[in-house]
């Protein structure tokens, strides 16, 4: 899964957080439902009971979106429920404010969605808060409030608006970034680690291959005079390759499977630290024999 995949998921959950939230509730049945509040009135009161009232939709059909003012129910504190559409979000909250509703829940009949009631223009006039719900809890609020033979008592609880989407956009925005990088970061070091313990010849294997004691011969060479002249194995090993000194009597030699010779103490560093093929022809010591991507291998 990408991190822009995840990131996108993580919104959406978000979101889902942010909008789903049990604000009203049923007294006589004890359920809950979501809502989302609008955007423009006043905030639920923040009551250790919550805001309570009778829940009631408009007695008349033709008035069921709660565009026009009607008459108020018997209730003293009473809760519209009106449907959405034919006439704007503020349309509705003003005239269920000017029946006597102390709040207004509206709910969409066709689409089970979450939206935000926005209102252009001066709203300073509304003095009720009002909450949106989607298909599912507006259909069952519709229901279960005319199955009741009188009013429905609800409570609307304070919605936490403001603090579900500032914990979503730090969720989002800080921490899955952050998470992701300090993953990402941790499999590469993983993956380069790893990588580096396959580049590195094992101890003990460095170990075991075979040591040679340097020596230089001298013997008296073929020629008329009875002239001397050295053979000197330094004339084929002048020095070590890896710390560029010459080779010296009772240096200890390291021989590589390439037949490659060097100090000692320079291979066994270089194979067990910095690479595991031998530096003069590339040839990986850990293989048992030569190959033909090795063309430079003494035989």
């Amino acid at each position: 899964m990408s991190i822009y995949t995840l990131l996108v998921l993580l919104t959406i959950f978000g979101s889902h957080l942010s909008l789903v939230q049990a604000s009203i509730t049923v007294i006589a049945t004890n359920e809950t439902y979501a809502d989302r509040i609008a955007a423009f009135g006043p905030r639920i009161e923040d009551s250790g009971e919550g805001w309570t009232g009778y829940l009631m939709a408009p007695l008349s059909y033709e008035l069921r979106h709660g565009c026009e003012q009607m008459e108020a129910p018997s209730k003293d504190r009473w809760i519209a429920l009106v449907e959405r559409g034919n006439c704007s979000f503020i349309d509705k909250v003003r005239s269920m404010q000017q029946s006597g509703a102390i709040a207004v829940v509206v709910g969409d009949k066709y689409y089970n969605g979450w939206v935000t009631m926005y209102a252009p223009g001066d709203t300073s006039d509304i003095h009720i808060p009002s909450v949106f719900v989607a298909q599912r809890q507006y259909q069952a609020l519709l229901q279960q409030s005319e199955l009741f033979k009188q009013p429905m008592q609800v409570r609307m609880d304070k919605d936490d608006m403001l603090t579900w989407p500032l914990l979503d956009m730090l969720l989002v925005v800080v921490l899955s970034p952050a998470v992701m990088m300090l993953f990402i970061y941790t499999t590469w070091r993983m993956r380069q680690r790893q990588q580096r313990k396959q580049d590195l010849a094992p101890t003990d294997f460095v170990t075991k291959l075979p040591l040679r004691t340097f020596k230089k011969n001298k013997e008296p060479s073929n020629g008329d005079g009875g002239d001397e002249s050295m053979i000197d194995e330094e004339t084929r090993h002048p020095e070590c390759a890896i710390c560029l000194e010459d080779y010296a009597d009772g240096d200890i030699l390291r021989v590589l499977p390439c037949k490659h010779e060097f100090h000692s103490t320079c291979i066994d560093a270089w194979l067990t630290g910095h690479k595991k093929f031998c530096p003069v022809c590339k040839a990986d010591v850990c293989r048992n024999e030569p190959n033909e991507n090795t063309p430079l291998l003494s035989v």
